[in-house]
């Protein structure tokens, strides 16, 4: 097998995933997550507030609420199916 074929074969295309299996899984994360995480998750997202702001309303540093929102989304892309799946859904 040459080179080329090999490096076709590990890239097979993936089944693409339904917008509806996204959302099933991202509540699923979102569920299981520390309430604080959520919480952060809100804040930033929801309520578009900057890190800084964030942290103010949480009585947290900047530094740890920006730890938290990308520790929790590198876990939910991880879960949905990395960085593909959230940009098919953006």
């Amino acid at each position: 097998m040459s080179a080329a074929n090999a490096g076709a074969r590990r890239r097979a295309p993936r089944r693409p995933v339904s917008a509806s299996v996204l959302r099933e899984r991202v509540a699923a994360v979102l569920d299981a997550l520390p309430e604080r995480d959520r919480l952060v998750l809100s804040l930033r997202f929801v309520d578009g507030l900057s890190a800084l702001e964030a942290a103010g309303a949480l009585r947290a540093s900047a530094r740890e609420v920006e730890e938290r929102t990308v520790a929790v989304l590198r876990g939910l892309a991880a879960v949905i199916g990395g960085r593909r799946a959230l940009r098919r859904v953006a």
